[in-house]
């Protein structure tokens, strides 16, 4: 089995479907968690959304969703809380929403279902969220807010205090696109920046293969895969 990872999809649903079949992924035995943020800004958040869940509930011992701070604004939208997702590319995803959930109370039955996605995922070798923790609060307590933490805020701890908190496992992560994926040793931020506030030419969506330390970037504006290691700085 291997431990696979996706996050800050973000609507790139053809980017998504095409990594998965370039990593031979095998919902039956691999494990796949999707960090959150699988929608807005992309064109195809409705398929994202639609074909995350159907994995989620046709294979709920192997493929692990996560809510993201979009899930998040999306929720709060639909529940006549804010408006803010609109705000922050929401406006732009509701054509793929109009275009995909064509059924009565299909929106509804999605938009719940990821409200209602967990914050944190365990299993023996990492703890997996879309932004960061609290290393001074127990994993089970974690406040939502998390699902709004800054890149600069969740590296701010030091090492030996998330590793405690984790009992020496890893966070992986997203929310923050970077260039390229590394890991610390106690953080992985594995968000390359398919959405479209990215720079065009350096957009990219990864499949993170944390079993054998590599991952698969999908290139958005060229479409084109390859293959990197993941770089480990003390």
């Amino acid at each position: 089995m291997r431990n696979l990872l996706i996050t800050d999809i973000h609507g790139e649903y053809n980017g998504m479907m095409k990594l998965l079949e370039y990593a031979k992924f095998d919902p039956s035995s691999d494990q796949l968690v999707v960090g959150g943020d699988m929608v807005s800004r992309g064109k195809d958040s409705g398929l994202v959304l639609k074909e995350v869940r159907k994995l989620a509930l046709q294979y709920p011992d192997h493929v692990v969703a996560l809510t993201g701070n979009h899930e998040e604004m999306m929720s709060w939208y639909y529940r006549g809380k804010t408006d803010m997702w609109l705000k922050y590319a929401g406006k732009d995803t509701l054509p793929s929403f109009r275009k995909t959930f064509t059924k009565e109370g299909e929106l509804q039955e999605h938009v719940e279902w990821s409200a209602s996605l967990p914050l944190l995922f365990e299993d023996q070798q990492f703890v997996y969220t879309h932004a960061g923790i609290v290393p001074y609060t127990p994993l089970e307590e974690q406040d939502r807010e998390i699902l709004w933490m800054s890149e600069s805020d969740f590296y701010s701890y030091p090492k030996e205090s998330i590793l405690s908190r984790t009992e020496g496992r890893p966070v992986i992560h997203g929310h923050t696109p970077c260039e390229f994926i590394y890991s610390d040793g106690a953080r992985m931020n594995c968000d390359l920046g398919a959405s479209t506030y990215a720079v065009i030419e350096e957009r990219a969506l990864g499949l993170v293969d944390l079993t054998n330390r590599c991952y698969y970037v999908y290139k958005v504006c060229t479409g084109r895969i390859g293959q990197r290691k993941i770089s480990v700085f003390a």
